[in-house]
């Protein structure tokens, strides 16, 4: 059991992947999962969804498609702005733009806040990361189109910003440009 929980496959995952994978109840799967986290194997996320934390592949970051269930979002804001480079602070917490709800999430993996955007903003601007386990994640000009977009509304969420380093980070104004201009 061990071993295939610390295969590629098993570092972020739901109890329905492993249940199916195992062939097992979705019951049973939830309490092999629970008995597990308590011996400390594993991590539970949130209801429902898993991580190996000790595995080399994971990152908090790798969790928000499963938190997302079925709504669409991707990494953005300050977070994405210092995966970017362009912003040296590390934020507190995993910020993600969705359609679904506003809402924050404090797991035992990190802190997630989810901001809803207008759909037509999510089309484009955004890629899979490069990582072992993708996720899907804002350019740095999307980033700040979408931080900027929040500081003017949304009770102010981004009227403070830090300090931005849009100069050796490879911003593209032109791309920046280009985005503002199609929203």
């Amino acid at each position: 059991m061990l071993e295939l929980l610390n295969s590629n496959d098993f570092v972020v995952f739901t109890t329905r992947e492993f249940a199916s994978h195992v062939g097992i109840s979705m019951s049973a799967a939830a309490k092999q999962l629970s008995r597990l986290s308590e011996k400390e194997f594993l991590t539970r996320v949130t209801k429902g969804v898993w991580a190996n934390t000790g595995h080399p592949y994971f990152h908090p970051i790798c969790c928000v498609p499963y938190l997302l269930g079925k709504e669409q979002g991707y990494v953005s804001f300050l977070t994405a702005l210092h995966l970017h480079g362009v912003v040296s602070q590390i934020p507190k917490t995993i910020q993600v733009a969705t359609t679904g709800r506003a809402r924050s999430l404090d797991s035992p993996v990190g802190r997630y806040e989810f901001f809803q955007i207008k759909p037509e903003l999510m089309t484009q601007g955004v890629d899979w990361s490069e990582s072992q386990l993708p996720y899907l994640v804002a350019s740095a000009e999307k980033a700040l189109l979408d931080t900027l977009y929040l500081a003017t509304r949304k009770n102010r969420r981004f009227a403070r910003m830090p300090e931005l380093d849009v100069m050796q980070s490879g911003f593209r104004s032109q791309e920046f440009g280009r985005l503002l201009d199609r929203t």
